[in-house]
């Protein structure tokens, strides 16, 4: 029986029966990720205070902006590394790979040195609302984060690679492997009694880039035709890449405005300590909305894939497909709502209050992103 289902779930193209190998293995990695993401939260909330967490998830929200100053290039390389292989135009798939490498390591530089120059420069206690007596070192905790994810910035490139190549099961076991590594350390912080918002700064942000340095060399051992280099760094393959990008990077500084601004907010007009209630909603919600990427993900580059070949009758199937499984997530995310009181109760315990209007909007704020995800896919 379980061979007759494996042999018909794997039947059809080669494009879908590739998207649907990785959305199974996705479904693995991104089940372990959804584990570790939940147990991150009353681990930390253990080495950290409400309030000393609520700032850290805040510095979190304004880390993401480094994280996508890319111009787009990331989100570029992914789709014109789809459509070069799709032509099996290697030479030019790695001179793409090179040139969009070079351009982060000279665009990540000014980032970081604006970004310190600025934290030095304005008060960033009163941005926050933090108060100077509880962190007396919030400055030396951003620059540090900071440098950090400006390392990983040039790094995580190596994730577009994999989703150029159709892989985005790879793409999220880098990930995973970042906040699992993140977890352990936390947890030995724990164990240790080192309770630092410093140190708690660190081990998130470092954990990632010690990831993907590690993850560097065997990407481009596996994929030597994709190595990037100097010498295959090429002018006349930055304009493909930033003109599609350009516009990616548009849509990404919409989307931190968006989504990403939130705890700033919430920090700045009430408190640090009123950001964890929000954000343990949005982490229980969300859930939903991780399963429902990686079903939706591979729709991204396999949809490029069909484009570049003209057959749109498989985008067109593929959307109906999709419309149905919004219906079942809807479902899902009901069953979550009704549910919602009992899972924050035996998740956090009953030191950090969640209010049930708050669980209701969060659930209809998902919907909404599920919706969305589905067609910008």
């Amino acid at each position: 029986m379980i061979s007759k289902i494996k042999n018909s779930f794997f039947q059809g193209d080669a494009r879908s029966v590739l998207m649907k190998k990785n959305i199974v293995a996705s479904f693995l990695v991104k089940g372990w990720s959804c584990i570790v993401q939940l147990l991150l939260i009353p681990i930390t909330l253990k080495c950290l205070n409400q309030y000393e967490y609520g700032i850290w998830i805040t510095i979190n929200s304004v880390l993401i902006w480094i994280d996508q100053m890319d111009i787009g290039l990331g989100n570029g390389l992914r789709n014109k590394l789809a459509e070069s292989l799709a032509l099996n135009d290697k030479e030019k798939a790695r001179r793409q790979v090179s040139t969009a490498f070079i351009m982060l390591c000279l665009i990540v530089v000014p980032i970081i040195f604006v970004s310190i120059l600025l934290i030095n420069n304005i008060d960033c206690y009163s941005l926050l609302n933090v108060d100077a007596l509880r962190v007396p070192n919030l400055e030396e905790i951003m620059i540090t984060s900071f440098i950090m994810v400006g390392a990983t910035f040039v790094f995580k490139l190596i994730g577009n690679v994999y989703l150029g190549l159709q892989l985005p099961a790879i793409n999220n076991l880098l990930i995973v492997a970042g906040q699992t590594l993140a977890l352990v350390i936390i947890c030995i912080l724990t164990f240790l009694g080192y309770h630092s918002l410093y140190k708690v700064a660190v081990a998130y942000t470092v954990s990632p880039l010690i990831v993907y340095l590690i993850a560097y060399p065997i990407t481009f051992r596996r994929y030597k035709y994709l190595s990037p280099s100097i010498t295959e760094f090429d002018k006349k393959e930055l304009y493909p890449l930033l003109s599609l990008g350009i516009g990616f990077f548009f849509i990404q500084i919409a989307g931190l405005a968006m989504f990403a601004s939130s705890n700033v907010i919430i920090s700045n007009i009430l408190s640090p300590a009123e950001v964890t209630p929000y954000q343990i909603a949005y982490r229980y919600f969300s859930l939903v909305i991780v399963a429902f990427t990686i079903i939706s993900a591979p729709l991204w580059t396999a949809t490029t894939d069909a484009y570049t070949q003209n057959d749109k009758d498989w985008i067109k199937s593929m959307i109906k497909k999709m419309r149905k499984t919004m219906v079942v997530f809807a479902i899902i995310l009901l069953i979550m709502l009704i549910a919602s009181r009992f899972v924050y109760h035996v998740w956090i315990g009953s030191d950090v209050e969640i209010p049930l209007n708050l669980s209701v909007l969060m659930t209809i704020y998902i919907m909404l992103l599920v919706y969305s995800t589905c067609y910008s896919n």
